[in-house]
């Protein structure tokens, strides 16, 4: 299968990253593990020649004499984009300020990344191990640093300014 079947898939994987895959994907179906679960990253080109940034899991089965290898895809494409505006932000940390508030703080960083990852702060004071009052606290400061009205325009705002570095 690795032979035939994979060549329209691996010849829609960015350039760079094929080799890599493909001896992962050939090294995994080499020496099987059933049942266990085999994760990769990587981008994925569509027709269009947009850019996917794919997880791919792969598990394999047996199944009486047959095995089944199931794939699970996750579009990850928003996640790396928004920690690429992440790590923008840290390099240029001067350019998001408030009067003389300052710079977003590391924990507001990690509040901001898991509002946009749509959590409510209570789901995100438990997976900070926080308070619910500091979660909403830091969702206020980030409101007001960034000089919006809501959370909805605070991911926008945030989304933004770091776009335009």
């Amino acid at each position: 299968m690795l032979n035939h079947n994979w060549n329209f898939w691996f010849g829609c994987v960015r350039k760079d990253e094929r080799s890599g895959v493909k001896n992962k994907i050939k090294s995994f179906l080499s020496a099987p593990f059933f049942n266990t679960t085999f994760s990769l990253k990587y981008h994925f080109i569509k027709r269009t020649g947009a850019s996917v940034f794919l997880k791919h899991d792969m598990v394999l089965h047996s199944i009486g004499d047959d095995t089944w290898m199931v794939n699970y895809f996750y579009d990850l494409s928003a996640k790396e984009e928004f920690e690429a505006c992440l790590k923008q932000l840290e390099h240029n940390k001067d350019t998001v300020k408030r009067g003389s508030a300052g710079l977003i703080s590391p924990r507001e960083k990690e509040v901001l990344k898991l509002v946009a990852d749509g959590f409510s702060s209570k789901q995100i004071a438990d997976r900070l191990f926080i308070s619910s009052h500091t979660a909403i606290t830091h969702r206020k400061n980030l409101i007001e640093k960034f000089n919006v009205k809501n959370t909805a325009q605070l991911i926008k705002r945030a989304y933004q300014n770091i776009e335009l570095w």
